[in-house]
Order: C-alpha cells, then structure tokens, then sequence
C-alpha cells in the first residue's frame, strides 16, 4: 500500500487515548456472544478506517490460528480479545499501532527492494527473486509461520 494511502495515521499516536476511550464505550458488556463481539470487532474496524483508513482494517489480523496468521501480536481473536471495556480498548489500539507499524515497515523494504530506474529486464529478474526471497523470510519470522502466514506473504 503506498504511504499516501496511510496518511490518515499521522495524528494516531496522539490521539490514542481518545480513540481508546471512544472504543471503550462500545465494548459489550461481559458476558457477551461471539455475534456480539464479532459486531463490537467489525463496528470498531469500521470506526477505525472512517477515521484514519482503510489501511486500518488489518490491525486484527493476528498470529495463530485465531487471528488468520497474521502479524499482530496484541489481539489475538474475538472471542479472547473482547472483554473488559478499558483493556479491550487498549488492545485495539495497540494492535492498530502495531499494525501501522508493519504497514510502514513493509514499505520501506519495498522502497529499498525496489529495482533502480533503468533497469534492465534481466537485472530486475533478479531484484525480483531477492525481493521476494526477503519478503518471505520476514513474514515467516513475524507471523511464527502459523496457521494461515502465506496469506500475508501474497498480500506483500
């Protein structure tokens, strides 16, 4: 995803205690179902792209087998990432900083994989090979090469 589409996050971290108190307020009461969690997730996900973008909508895509083999640590799932309102707020915050933070680190391997200009079909064969070569192994590393972790080296 190109860094101007994630422009939306500049004023994140500075607004994350608000953002966290805003998600609070919407967290069901204990005691929920799963089809009200999964509404809390999917309006909170909905919340999070209206405000800072669509690239906001895999801050819940988390390691394992619960969250799709994803590369967040912070959540783990909907049936144990909802709970208490004030730490379930925090945790989504912490997973869509996570996330931004894996967003921008794809994109400077990209910037730095990247072929020169002019380069030659040949030589950009093999820039390719090296890109995805590097691309792969860091995925692996950070999704623990669980569950569904080729997901998110196609997405790259």
């Amino acid at each position: 995803m190109p860094r101007q589409d994630m422009d939306g996050a500049r004023n994140l971290r500075s607004e994350a205690s608000e953002i966290t108190t805003v998600i609070a307020s919407m967290v069901p009461v204990n005691g929920a179902g799963w089809e009200e969690k999964r509404r809390f997730t999917s309006e909170v996900t909905a919340l999070l792209a209206a405000r800072y973008g669509r690239w906001a909508c895999g801050r819940d895509w988390a390691v394992g087998e619960g969250g799709g083999g994803g590369v967040v640590t912070s959540w783990c799932c909907t049936s144990h990432s909802v709970g208490e309102p004030e730490v379930t707020a925090a945790n989504v915050v912490a997973s869509l900083l996570e996330w931004r933070d894996w967003l921008e680190e794809l994109a400077d391997r990209f910037e730095l994989l990247a072929p020169p200009d002019g380069t030659d079909a040949e030589d950009r064969g093999w820039h390719l090979e090296r890109a995805a070569s590097r691309l792969v192994t860091v995925v692996v590393d950070r999704t623990s090469a669980e569950c569904g972790w080729y997901g998110s080296a196609t997405r790259c």
